[in-house]
């Protein structure tokens, strides 16, 4: 973590201002916001179902939220880890903190808008490059006159179903002094083994300055944690403000995180999500896909939204349902029929899919 927000660190510290998490008792409970004790009342039903009763800052901390960290660190092979309510409010948080005025920041063109918001709640310089783009990325950063730098990426592009060149991306930030910023909303469960991602496949995990994985996808729950260093951590939880001022999940969902991460079946569905990637892409290949070939996220690019949308109620006529992505998620003369291949579809469905788009 670079020197200026270590400072910041070390100056809350100084002024016995710092934050720090711990497990609260609620035995005598004058400080959560369970006023009508409805927490309580889940608490001594079934532990599992405790309501937080407020943030994990004042009393809403728990063993669970803890063991949880503890465990997703190990997990991710990471030193440390926080959780946040929702990939949204991680991509907020991470950014909107650790993005110090003077900095700058060169984000990939397609960055999610979680992450675009965080950016623009920050007080850094912001600069996209093309995407996918290392030439132009490396040249603007050459370019650049900001003491501290950022690049920001995800590891595969749900507008597109590309991913983005890690390896490359990694060398150029080490060339260029900059710290890589990875969101692997789309990767984690789907990508390394037991659902590590995509950094963790391509042997990347202590060469990125911070990755997010999102639960509300591949692990098929919600919730999100950002994986960094212990000084990240601890720097997030003093000046997160979508962390310092959320209410803490229920314990129970803690509980379910670390269930469905550490879960048997990943490895399998793994298997099976890549068969059926195969199996549709070798069905289709006359159609031009802009998507990688193992991608779970499958897209077809259309000038014309009306012929977009005539084609996909053709294919839901059949009981298939996909989806249309039109201005202004995506640019003007490129709407796109996203498919997505999940471990669960059959051959039959997937023939019948493949049918329908010829």
């Amino acid at each position: 973590m670079n020197e200026q927000l270590i400072k910041k660190l070390l100056d809350r510290k100084e002024s016995g201002a710092f934050r720090e998490l711990f497990v609260p008792d609620l035995e005598k409970d004058f400080f959560s916001n369970d006023y009508l004790g409805l927490a309580r009342k889940n608490e001594s039903s079934n532990t599992l179902n405790k309501g937080a009763t407020g943030s994990r800052l004042l009393s809403g901390n728990s063993i669970e939220a803890e063991d949880c960290e503890h465990f997703l660190a190990a997990h991710f092979q990471s030193p440390a880890s926080l959780v946040f309510n929702s990939g949204y409010a991680a991509n907020l948080g991470l950014l909107s903190s650790v993005l110090q005025r003077g900095d700058a920041v060169f984000y990939d063109q397609y960055i999610h808008a979680s992450s675009r918001d965080g950016i623009r709640l920050s007080y850094a310089d912001s600069i996209a490059f093309k995407h996918n783009d290392c030439e132009d990325l490396q040249k603007k950063l050459n370019k650049s006159k900001s003491k501290t730098n950022y690049v920001l990426v995800e590891s595969l592009y749900s507008m597109d179903g590309d991913f983005s060149p890690l390896k490359r991306l990694v060398e150029i930030c080490e060339a260029c002094n900059a710290y890589l910023i990875v969101d692997e909303a789309h990767t984690g469960g789907v990508f390394g083994a037991l659902g590590r991602g995509l950094v963790y496949e391509e042997g990347l995990t202590s060469r990125v300055f911070a990755r997010i994985i999102t639960f509300g996808k591949g692990f098929g729950y919600h919730g999100a944690v950002v994986l960094g260093t212990l000084s990240l951590k601890e720097y997030l939880i003093n000046f997160s403000r979508s962390f310092i001022y959320s209410t803490a999940m229920p314990s129970g969902d803690y509980t379910k995180i670390k269930a469905l991460v550490g879960g048997q079946s990943i490895a399998q569905n793994q298997k099976e999500l890549e068969k059926n990637i195969a199996f549709f892409r070798k069905l289709n290949t006359r159609l031009d896909f802009l998507s990688d070939t193992k991608s779970p996220i499958q897209i077809l690019e259309f000038f014309e939204p009306r012929s977009l949308q005539e084609v996909v109620l053709k294919i839901k006529s059949k009981g298939i349902y996909t989806k249309s992505i039109l201005p202004p998620t995506v640019p003007v003369g490129k709407a796109r029929l996203r498919i997505c291949i999940h471990s669960y579809n059959t051959e039959e469905d997937i023939v019948l899919l493949s049918n329908a788009l010829k």
